[in-house]
């Protein structure tokens, strides 16, 4: 029994950074419908720059996840700017290609500045394990948890209550009627690349301190990250980020009480069935029941 609970609180931990990782294709799939096949590789990025604010520079966590999203933000809009909006507006799915090219070129980067060797970031709460009834919980897992949760629920309040997000939203339910009510679609999509440029970030340096950070990090993670969007719903972010949490206890309970290897077959074997089933995802809604 203690051991299904340990797997269980691992599993949320996991799950809870695949959430937020997939909650960021939502954001553009929502804004623009386009997808960033690369973001794996701004996980990556997260975790890398981070390292270097936090334990190379000594900078305290917090000043450095806010340097390390400052930097991802950035990197959104050039890449908005010069890799995916010259083939939306000529009507092209090239962007599907240079989305991958850049995270590759992310890996290539991090490489050379980092080298190959995996990379440690100190848990954030401290390494040793907190004891209750028997059951061992790192503090970091307690730390990820909670702070994704932090983050749905502020961007829950960002969409719902602010006039950016309601901006966000009107771009989502309609380009062109966002654009009559006198919105910037434009300035709106690169907002949304960047913004999931840094949620990707944010997800890897939290998890950095349990994975180590190192330039291949972010690949798998990624494409499982993907598959949860897809069996979630790509509008349905909260859907999503649910779907993260259960993913990633499934995986905890099939590697611990089956074989480690299974658990990279899970996430596209459930999405062709959840696809069959639903097309638009567990949460998602048909495209005629849009606003």
């Amino acid at each position: 029994m203690r051991f299904l609970v340990q797997i269980v609180l691992s599993g949320i931990a996991t799950g809870a950074i695949y959430g937020l990782v997939a909650v960021g294709y939502s954001v553009t799939y929502a804004t623009m419908r386009v997808l960033n096949f690369g973001l794996g590789m701004w996980v990556m990025l997260g975790a890398m720059v981070g390292y270097t604010l936090h334990v190379t520079f000594g900078l305290n966590v917090l000043i450095a996840m806010l340097g390390m999203m400052t930097v991802l933000g950035g990197l959104g809009l050039l890449a908005e700017r010069f890799t995916v909006l010259p083939f939306v507006r000529a009507g092209s799915d090239v962007w599907i290609m240079s989305t991958l090219a850049v995270g590759l070129l992310f890996i290539n980067a991090a490489e050379l500045l980092w080298g190959r060797n995996p990379l440690a970031i100190p848990p954030f709460l401290g390494k040793d394990p907190i004891n209750f009834a028997g059951i061992g919980i790192y503090p970091q897992e307690i730390l990820i948890v909670i702070v994704a949760c932090a983050v749905m629920v502020a961007l829950d309040v960002f969409y719902q209550y602010t006039l950016l997000g309601k901006a966000f939203r009107a771009t989502a339910s309609s380009t062109e009627v966002a654009g009559l009510m006198g919105i910037n679609t434009r300035r709106i999509a690169s907002l949304a690349y960047a913004l999931a440029g840094c949620l990707a970030g944010f997800a890897g340096l939290l998890v950095a301190p349990v994975t180590l950070a190192e330039p291949q990090m972010g690949t798998i993670l990624g494409l499982k990250a993907f598959a949860i969007a897809i069996i979630g719903g790509l509008e349905a972010g909260r859907g999503i980020f649910v779907c993260g949490l259960l993913y990633g206890v499934l995986e905890g309970l099939l590697s611990g009480y089956l074989y480690t290897g299974i658990r990279d077959i899970i996430g596209f074997t459930l999405m062709i069935l959840v696809l069959f089933v639903r097309p638009n995802g567990l949460f998602g809604r048909r495209a005629e029941e849009r606003a």
